[in-house]
């Protein structure tokens, strides 16, 4: 694991001009599984507070994937943050899973293991891939953190079936998503504490005004705002990558990635909200890396 020094990243984010508040807050706000304290490498799951979490059944969400480094004995693997497989040889996840930031070195794809199949953190019975290709958004690092999208190519192609499917990217950014029930899923911390859950866990929610979550508009049309109460569960540090869906015509589909916090570094608070990488706004970047047109795509 590689230990980031938060000073730095602060200060170059400063000089670059960046509201303070937001500087001093964005790197413990993403959701990485170190939640963004620099300390890469623990996913992070969707808090319930003190009420029963929603656990999905195998094969609910076929699609989700489990980015992980393998342990030094060998044998198990540690999930520092979520994915989704869009088609057999590649999965869509956050910019700052693969790279941090701009002071942070990028991971190497040797690194990176994918676990598909499997509603374990273990990966217990999934399918394991590692990774061939890791890719960022070329503006990601410019931006303070926003464009927070990446795209891992597999080595070999995923075994889909019952369990492992893909899932449909959502590609009309012109479409108003406010007011949409949404569903979140992943591996991450369960509380503040980094206490790990052993399954994936499920949010159920809506799709708000960008101003719930923050007053500036440049990425209006290029991130969500996603809304819920505790109990409905909140997005947590590691959850990063995974994705954000909605039903339509009874199937789900992608809408966004998640991405960071909105306001405070901390997962159990009733306002604090969780901001999505709106897939639909990076359709032509996804089909131009890949060679495919997810545009017409179908899974």
């Amino acid at each position: 694991m590689r230990l980031l020094d938060s000073v730095s990243v602060l200060h170059k984010r400063w000089k670059k001009g960046i509201n303070i508040v937001k500087g001093l807050l964005f790197p413990l706000l993403c959701f990485h599984s170190s939640g963004c304290l620099r300390i890469p490498g623990s996913p992070a799951p969707v808090v319930f507070g003190f009420n029963k979490p929603i656990e999905p059944a195998l094969g609910e969400f076929p699609f989700q994937a489990s980015l992980m480094q393998l342990l030094d004995d060998k044998k198990s693997y540690h999930s520092f943050c979520g994915g989704s497989l869009i088609h057999p040889e590649w999965i869509l996840t956050a910019a700052h899973c693969i790279r941090l930031d701009e002071t942070a070195p990028a991971m190497k794809a040797s690194e990176v293991y994918v676990a598909l199949g499997s509603i374990y953190r273990s990966a217990r019975g999934a399918q394991i891939i590692r990774a061939a290709t890791l890719k960022i958004h070329p503006q990601y690092l410019s931006s303070g953190g926003r464009n927070d999208i990446g795209l891992i190519k597999l080595r070999r192609p995923a075994k889909l079936g019952k369990n492992v499917k893909l899932i449909k990217l959502h590609h009309n950014n012109g479409e108003d998503l406010q007011g949409r029930s949404a569903y979140l899923t992943g591996f991450g911390i369960i509380n503040d504490f980094y206490q790990m859950p052993e399954r994936l866990r499920k949010a159920t929610l809506k799709v708000s005004s960008y101003k719930k979550c923050y007053n500036d508009v440049e990425y209006e049309d290029k991130e969500i705002c996603g809304a819920s109460t505790v109990e409905q569960g909140k997005a947590c540090k590691g959850d990063s990558g995974g994705p954000l869906t909605v039903l339509q015509n009874n199937k789900l589909i992608q809408i966004g990635i998640t991405s960071r916090l909105a306001l405070l570094p901390f997962c159990r608070i009733g306002f604090n909200h969780s901001i999505y990488t709106r897939v639909s706004a990076y359709i032509k970047w996804i089909s131009k890396v890949t060679g495919i047109n997810f545009s017409k795509f179908t899974s």
